[in-house]
């Protein structure tokens, strides 16, 4: 009868990612690996094709206050309503319509409540059945699943229906080697011995301790190998410090005579009867206490002579840069942190990235001073360049219409992009000038006041000023109150005149009409002013700026997704961007440096104590091979006058 034995291993179960290198598209056949590198890794294939008229069956449990939506990949994903289904109610087999998000009717759904055992509804037992569109495509299995994973990460695999396998790569596991040690004497153990016997493949010093620690406690470990190196030495101090067993050494006649004047006296040396034994053919036994009934242990495999070149420690910790696996990926780095024998390294991934800061203000030298004023020109277009962390920079502001006096006025920046830069205080310098392109009208009619009386006030931009009217008489050419001709008296109307303010200046233009009316044969005369004033308007001859700019600032975020696993290769995906962590190339990918072992009973056992040294099958039977069994090395040196 066969004891079963639970085979304790690290499953890794990656991405689902289309395959590559086959006769099918990657969008049309995709995978999932599953296992680990020290058991191996297996992929579960599927194809998509098209589906048929059947329809999609199956069931589900739903609380009392489900909303009636079912989320189900028939012919793509979508959610399906049972209709006339109202939460919170009772139901016993009762059969529903399905419709799609399209309003489309797709299939059956019935419903049952479940009842606890006080007779109170628990919970909805859903049934449905669910019909494919015609011509709609669906992913279906390979019938191989799971399939295996073959060097340089290619498998086989029939499609649904199909007879004739299909050959695809799966990406990233290129570098992929089965794990076995090639040439070792347990490489014909398959996985269907499993339920007898348990093999694992050791790859780093922690693997090999804790299958040391693994075993009966006081235990003996017989090593049967061509010579006894330095690393076979460390692979028995190792078990001495983490079983407290003892070792022995058990090597061929040829190495033998080599050993006799150095290790004449060490008992735990041994001889077999053979002259040589190839590395591959290394073998070592751990004997568990005499009279115990616990199971044995067998290591095989060239490594039980040559040093594998494993990490002396198993955890690791540290920060590295990232390699990134395409073109255009972001600047990265990651902690990794982890034990490499468990298989469960970690990786928390930081992305290098440019931001805005805080506005900050903008100094520069002027003259002998340090000062944050920047002064521009009268024509200035508000557009000004600076060195804002990711070299020179175009912003803007949009210059106020009303030039402000003070630094009282605050206009927004931003770049060319028109992303938010900050902002600027601004202060124009002003001198004041008549506008002689755009006078002002002012009209005063019905005066009683001729023009070389009439005076007036008003308001130009400066305040109320007072105004005269002045112009050159035609007959006598000076300059005097307007409409008075000396001698002549009044002139005749119409009459234009200069508009004169308090200080002489000629402020603008003035045309006096005159209205007659009779009264007993007296005139009264009304006089209308239509007058063009020159206002005073402010010019620009400078603009002042403070420029309170926001920098780019190199911050390194955390990604999103945190924290991700490492995996095989190295390989680490965050927000869906994949890097490979620098000197892990090598992690959960065999190398061809292992030590094979197995465990278990009664296969093992029964190796382990045909072969013990002290128990020669032959001593009781007079025969000849009783001689030459594994004897101490001293006692066979002896024999031979060594």
């Amino acid at each position: 009868m066969r004891k079963f034995v639970l085979l304790p291993f690290l499953s890794l179960a990656l991405a689902q990612v289309g395959l590559v290198d086959g006769p099918r598209p990657s969008t049309e056949v995709r995978g999932t690996l599953q296992g680990n590198a020290r058991e191996g890794y297996s992929v579960v294939v599927e194809f998509l094709v098209e589906s048929g008229a059947n329809p999609v069956q199956g069931s589900m449990n739903q609380s009392l206050s489900w909303d009636g939506k079912l989320y189900l990949c028939v012919s793509g994903c979508d959610y399906f309503t049972l209709s006339g289904y109202a939460p919170n109610t009772p139901y016993n087999q009762a059969v529903f319509n399905l419709y799609d998000s399209q309003n489309r009717l797709r299939g059956r759904a019935s419903v049952s409540t479940v009842y606890d055992s006080q007779n109170r509804p628990s919970y909805h037992q859903v049934q449905y059945a669910v019909w494919p569109l015609q011509g709609a495509k669906t992913w279906m299995p390979s019938p191989d699943n799971p399939v295996p994973l073959e060097a340089g990460g290619w498998l086989s695999a029939r499609p649904p229906g199909g007879s004739a396998r299909e050959r695809y790569r799966y990406p990233g596991m290129e570098s992929y080697r089965p794990p076995s040690v090639q040439g070792s004497i347990l490489s014909g153990i398959s996985p269907a011995d499993r339920d007898v016997v348990a093999k694992s493949v050791l790859s780093s010093l922690a693997d090999l301790r804790s299958f040391y620690a693994r075993q009966p406690q006081g235990s003996t470990l017989w090593f049967f190998v061509p010579e006894v190196s330095a690393w076979t030495q460390t692979l028995a101090q190792e078990f001495r410090a983490r079983n407290g067993g003892q070792e022995r050494f058990v090597v061929p006649e040829g190495k033998a005579r080599e050993y006799c004047s150095l290790y004449r006296s060490d008992t735990r040396y041994h001889v077999m009867p053979r002259e040589s034994l190839a590395k591959e053919q290394s073998f070592a036994v751990i004997y568990p206490p005499s009279g115990s009934t616990q199971k044995g242990a067998v290591m095989a495999g060239r490594f039980l002579v040559d040093r594998p070149d494993w990490q002396e420690t198993d955890y690791l910790s540290f920060t590295t840069p990232l390699s990134p696996t395409q073109e255009g990926l972001p600047e990265a780095r990651a902690l990794v942190w982890g034990y490499i024998s468990q298989a469960n390294l970690k990786a928390r991934v930081e992305f290098k990235e440019k931001t805005l800061g805080q506005p900050t203000p903008i100094w520069h030298w002027v003259g002998f001073n340090f000062t944050n004023i920047w002064t521009y020109p009268k024509d200035w277009n508000g557009k000004a360049t600076f060195p804002l962390g990711d070299g020179d920079e175009e912003v803007k502001i949009t210059l106020p219409g009303s030039p402000p006096t003070s630094w009282t006025r605050v206009e927004p920046v931003t770049d060319a992009q028109g992303r938010d830069r900050g902002y600027a205080q601004v202060q124009a310098l002003v001198q004041w000038s008549l506008d002689e392109q755009n006078p002002q009208s002012v009209t005063y009619n019905g005066q009683t006041q001729p023009p070389y009386q009439f005076s007036f006030s008003a308001d130009v931009g400066q305040g109320t000023e007072s105004f005269t009217l002045w112009w050159t008489d035609p007959v006598f050419h000076t300059y005097q109150r307007c409409g008075f001709i000396p001698v002549w008296g009044e002139a005749s109307f119409p009459v234009t005149c200069d508009v004169k303010d308090a200080s002489g200046r000629v402020r603008g233009t003035a045309t006096v009409t005159r209205d007659i009316s009779w009264f007993l044969f007296i005139p009264l005369y009304r006089y209308n002013y239509s007058i063009q004033l020159y206002t005073w308007k402010q010019a620009v001859t400078q603009w002042q700026v403070q420029w309170y700019l926001r920098y780019w600032q190199t911050v390194w975020r955390a990604a999103t997704d945190n924290d991700r696993p490492v995996e095989p290769g190295g390989y680490v995906t965050a927000e869906g961007r994949r890097y490979r962590i620098p000197g892990l190339e090598g992690y959960l990918m065999p190398q061809g440096r292992e030590i094979e072992a197995v465990e278990g009973d009664p296969y093992v056992t029964y190796i382990t104590r045909s072969l013990f040294p002290d128990r020669n099958p032959y001593g009781g039977l007079n025969r000849e091979e009783a001689k030459t069994w594994y004897k101490p090395l001293s006692q066979w040196c002896r024999e031979r006058g060594l």
